[in-house]
């Protein structure tokens, strides 16, 4: 039940962020993260969420949490989450890529409370606390056209690192603005 509410209020908050939609911006996205890129960095992480819902790819889903833990959410909720994102994510126009725009180290001093998330992921990932590295809110925009538009919407995706590799654990709403 725990990973049911994880899941739920993680697909609120990007279909809540998902809404901002609207910004004009001048540069461009970058090239599509490649699953080799995924645990290399918190961007390619966070980024590599983004354009999975918003690609429809699944693998590049799946890529970006621990071996098992989607299969587990799965079976736990009793649908497939991705579908159930995917749901989530309606759009008209075309979908252009995501740049990375920077990044926040979820500490207290940037106004996080890190011993809250070390112990939420700890407890929804069975990952021990003690193993969990860097936690960070990575700020991702996301590009779309629109008729002869280009228009822009930020994301703001928390990661963290686990034995040297990087993953995702959800998305934030205005909380991660910077």
């Amino acid at each position: 039940m725990r990973k049911l509410s994880v899941v739920l209020v993680t697909l609120l908050v990007f279909v809540m962020v998902f809404t901002g939609c609207g910004k004009k911006e001048t540069e461009g996205p970058e090239a599509f993260v490649t699953p080799d890129q995924i645990h290399t960095d918190g961007q390619y992480a966070a980024r590599a969420y983004v354009e999975s819902l918003l690609k429809g790819d699944k693998d590049l889903f799946l890529a970006c949490y621990p071996d098992g833990f989607i299969d587990d959410l799965n079976a736990s909720a009793g649908v497939d989450v991705f579908e159930e994102y995917r749901k989530a994510v309606k759009f008209n126009g075309e979908f252009l890529g995501t740049s990375f725009v920077g990044y926040k180290d979820f500490i207290q001093q940037n106004g996080y409370d890190d011993q809250y998330m070390r112990s939420r992921i700890s407890s929804v990932m069975a990952i021990p606390y003690e193993d969990l590295g860097v936690i960070r809110v990575e700020k991702i925009n996301a590009y779309f056209k629109y008729s002869d538009e280009q228009v822009n919407t930020n994301f703001f995706v928390v990661v963290f690192e686990y034995q040297g590799s990087w993953y995702v654990i959800e998305s934030l709403s205005g909380k991660g603005e910077f």
